[in-house]
């Protein structure tokens, strides 16, 4: 008889297989001149997000992960009495997890969502054990955000059932490892860690990390940089668990193929709206987003209102700067410029740990070069403006506008307030009238009197 959960994996293998299955090449994006400039940059911004050209990183991710599982449901799952033995008698197994971080909006999500695609679909099952076949699954998903703890998301997984809702955490998890083996899954995943790091502490998010990982199966949990600090600060005995295989995810690397494809797409997926040149947008770009996907889709969705602003439907690299000095991507600017002061210096131990790495990974020298480059030739371009006498600075900005790639504005723009309303003498009696009013009140009540 052929044994399903091997043969489950049968398929696409190799990478290029994988980057097949799993690159999204979204439609340009159309019909955004009879839109309002506001609800056009949205839908601009929700066809960039949706964007997925996965780098080599993403692609060994990928390959990695369905290797394991692979791996481990041959070994548990080789024949019908090995199945009906972990089904009955579920081993009290730990795995030790697989920890992806990297910056938020680095893509951490997006690879996860991709592996869901590679791994294998529902699959019947025929045993002389059931009576009609039973659906196994490969995987479990499940997302933190919103869990109470580790008991409500082990509960989740067992859906509306009286154990799942009534049980202790003891008894949720004898039922979970039953659920496991009896469904043949192969890997979990755990998202939206994260958003326990906030006002609860670390102890919940240890809590539902190592009740995951008591289920026995392969695992993976995708962690921003500040989780990692704090799971640093636990004891030796939960950092052995949940830290023992770190894997980051970096940026694209400046003028690297994967950020050029990434620029290209964008322009593509735009309608050509992004009308400057590739080379010079793409080094723009990673200047001001630090090559973070989610920041790139958020400043060109900023530099596409600035183009319309100024009664244009294409965007320059003119809008891409304002843009970046905007209102609306200043906290994003204060992040990436604290990105690149973080790799042109060693930053005190407290600085930023949502955007320093808790682990020692070593600061790709393209990134340095690129910054080293791009601080000194801003440096000499301020040194040759200052220079300048008042006829020539004239000249150099009727040449080169504010704002543009060769006269960066040193300053963030600000919103502008309208201007009070001159005072005249009547409405100041009348102010003055009303404070004195206001000011007198009622008389305070006397205590009663002995």
């Amino acid at each position: 008889m052929t044994n399903i959960f091997s043969t489950r994996f049968d398929g696409p293998d190799t990478l290029a297989d994988i980057r097949r299955l799993v690159t999204v090449h979204p439609e340009p994006v159309t019909g955004l001149e009879e839109l309002s400039p506001a609800l056009a940059a949205e839908r601009l911004l929700k066809v960039l997000k949706t964007i997925f050209l996965p780098n080599q990183f993403s692609l060994d991710f990928i390959k990695d992960c369905v290797d394991r599982a692979r791996s481990f449901s041959v070994e548990n799952f080789a024949t019908d009495q090995q199945y009906q033995h972990r089904l009955y008698h579920p081993p009290g197994d730990e795995a030790f997890p697989i920890c992806l971080t990297g910056l938020a909006g680095v893509g951490k999500s997006q690879t996860i969502n991709a592996l869901t695609k590679v791994m294998p679909g529902p699959a019947h099952y025929t045993s002389a054990h059931y009576h009609e076949p039973h659906t196994v699954v490969s995987y479990w998903y499940a997302s933190a955000e919103g869990k109470a703890g580790g008991r409500q998301l082990l509960a989740d997984f067992l859906g509306g059932d009286a154990v799942g809702v009534r049980a202790n955490i003891s008894k949720l998890l004898i039922e979970c490892r039953r659920r496991v083996n009896r469904d043949g899954v192969s890997l979990t995943m755990l998202e939206e860690m994260q958003h326990h790091t906030t006002g609860q502490g670390v102890a919940q998010v240890t809590d539902i990390l190592l009740n995951m990982a008591k289920l026995g199966v392969p695992m993976i949990y995708v962690a921003n940089y500040s989780l990692g600090h704090k799971l640093l600060t636990r004891n030796s005995e939960d950092k052995q668990r949940l830290l023992s295989e770190p894997i980051v995810m970096l940026p694209d690397a400046p003028g690297s193929k994967a950020w050029e494809e990434y620029v290209l797409e964008c322009i593509r997926v735009s309608g050509g709206r992004l009308s400057a040149d590739s080379v010079a947008l793409a080094r723009e770009l990673y200047r001001c987003t630090f090559g973070i996907k989610r920041l790139t889709a958020h400043l060109i969705k900023a530099a596409y209102l600035e183009a319309r602003a100024a009664r244009r439907n294409t965007v320059s690299i003119e809008d891409v700067n304002k843009a970046y000095l905007s209102v609306s991507y200043s906290s994003n600017r204060r992040d990436v410029e604290d990105l690149f002061l973080i790799n042109l210096q060693k930053c005190r131990p407290g600085f930023r740990p949502d955007l320093r790495c808790p682990f020692p990974v070593p600061v790709q020298s393209n990134v340095l070069n690129f910054t080293k480059e791009d601080r000194a030739a801003r440096v000499s371009e301020k040194v040759f403006v200052a220079a300048l006498t008042a006829e020539e600075r004239k000249n150099f900005e009727e040449l080169h506008p504010q704002g543009s790639a060769s006269n960066p504005s040193s300053k963030p723009q600000r919103e502008k307030r309208p201007a009070l309303p001159k005072q005249t003498r009547e409405g100041l009696e009348d102010a003055y009238s009303r404070l004195i009013d206001e000011s007198k009140g009622s008389p305070k009540p006397r205590g009663p009197t002995k």
